[in-house]
């Protein structure tokens, strides 16, 4: 072998080792980048990881947060809320407190007169629609018939009121067969008696039996009882026909004065004037 050939085969086993060695290097770079991609993907892989830990426990830690606020909220709405509660209840007794002393100071000036009087406004409320059927029944006005029912039975409180229903003091005549009553009466001026009264089941059936009572008595009639073009009128009429016999301490009848004065007292002709017929 000849000094060239040497030459020759040494540069081609120099190429071969150079293209080997360059393989080589490409594979253990390729090797290299390959792991260098699997590092990084395992960092992404653990960082996600780490991230959706870090995530839950956060969501977890807000959860908390927000329980604990919602329960403090709720706490401090309870608080609010006891605190207006306690706060309604001392303006409540303090305006309950405040109605007594006015009352108080009321009934101390105008003495039991002034708190009988608002119990006399709902007697009167109270007889009034009825005394208005009546008079449309029976044509006797609503002023007499209420001025009437409060002074025969004191505003209701009278006994023969309570026990028997009776407003007027009607008498159990022969005439009557309903239930009867007894009890002690006043007649005249100062004398007194035992007598049999009409009972009732309530206060209308009393009224509406005051009505029919006088439009059946003759007397009333023919005294004109019913031709009268007022409450003052009839109620003067009524005496004069002898319905009542209250006198004075002179012997003088007084009965169409004490309903006239109730009348003007209570303005009962406001009443007439409303449903007066035409």
């Amino acid at each position: 072998m000849d000094k060239r050939n040497f030459e020759n085969e040494e540069l081609i086993d120099l190429s071969k080792n150079v293209v080997k060695n360059q393989k080589e290097r490409k594979a253990n770079k390729k090797i290299e980048i390959e792991n260098q991609k699997n590092k990084i993907n395992s960092e992404k892989s653990t960082n996600k990881k780490n991230n959706n830990s870090n995530n839950i426990k956060l969501k977890k830690n807000r959860k908390y947060d927000e329980k604990n606020r919602n329960q403090k909220n709720r706490k401090s709405k309870n608080i609010h809320k006891n605190s207006k509660k306690q706060n309604k209840k001392v303006e409540i007794s303090a305006i309950l407190i405040g109605l007594t002393i006015f009352i108080f100071f009321i009934y101390s000036i105008f003495g039991r007169g002034y708190i009988e009087d608002i119990k006399r406004d709902d007697f009167i409320n109270m007889i009034e629609p009825i005394a208005v059927d009546v008079y449309e029944k029976y044509g006797i006005y609503p002023s007499v018939t209420i001025s009437r029912a409060a002074v025969e039975s004191n505003w209701g409180k009278s006994e023969l009121s309570k026990e028997g229903f009776n407003l007027f003091g009607i008498k159990a005549d022969k005439s009557w067969n309903g239930r009867k009553i007894n009890m002690m009466t006043k007649e005249n001026y100062n004398n007194t008696e035992n007598a049999a009264f009409r009972k009732y089941r309530s206060y209308k059936e009393s009224i509406f039996d005051y009505g029919k009572f006088l439009n059946e008595n003759k007397r009333y009639e023919k005294a004109g009882l019913f031709k009268a073009k007022s409450g003052k009128e009839q109620a003067q009429i009524l005496e004069n026909a002898g319905y009542a016999t209250k006198e004075n301490s002179d012997g003088e009848p007084v009965y169409a004065d004490i309903l006239i004065d109730f009348m003007n007292r209570y303005k009962l002709e406001k009443i007439d004037l409303k449903y007066q017929k035409k």
